[in-house]
């Protein structure tokens, strides 16, 4: 985790170490930092190569008024491909 409010950070064993890496993050002498303590290893970025969850695929569709049987047998293709933003 990396932004503009926010670190992953390692304690290091030597506490002139701690104090630069919280400098070179632009901590200032009185401000207040929010600690949280991680228990787990990070969990993957949720960026592009991320693995995205299964899409659910849509049983049916249909036109009240009867219009062209188009839109229900390619509903699936329509909603892979964004309604044409391709």
């Amino acid at each position: 985790m990396s932004s503009a409010d926010g670190w992953d950070l390692t304690v290091p064993e030597d506490a002139a170490e701690l104090l630069a890496e919280l400098r070179r993050h632009g901590v200032r002498p009185g401000q207040r930092l929010h600690v949280v303590r991680a228990d787990e290893e990070p969990e993957p970025s949720s960026g592009e190569d991320a693995p995205r969850p299964p899409r659910a695929k849509l049983d049916f569709i249909g036109s009240v008024h009867g219009g062209p049987s188009d839109l229900s047998t390619r509903t699936d293709e329509y909603l892979q491909r964004g309604f044409g933003r391709e």
